[in-house]
């Protein structure tokens, strides 16, 4: 069980990198006002770990830190449906 366990996290880690970095990419061009929100979530989550991080990156952040949200919350919910 750790096994399949642990698969499913790496793979989720590795897919909200990926999928991370290329959404904040297209936010950045796309959707400036949706990218500088990010930018201020990011600047505030900066503030709370206590490391100086660059814009852009703050950006990704927070794309890849909901994307692994909702992964969790989605694999939680298959998890458990699947045992009743």
């Amino acid at each position: 069980m750790p096994a399949k366990t642990g698969a499913s996290h790496a793979l989720s880690a590795f897919v909200s990198l990926i999928v991370g970095t290329v959404l904040s990419k297209y936010v950045w061009t796309y959707t400036p006002p949706l990218a500088e929100a990010g930018a201020v979530a990011g600047r505030h989550l900066s503030g709370l770990i206590g490391t100086p991080i660059a814009p852009e990156t703050t950006g990704g952040l927070v794309v890849v830190l909901l994307l692994s949200f909702v992964w969790g919350v989605i694999y939680h919910l298959a998890r458990h449906d699947a045992e009743n």
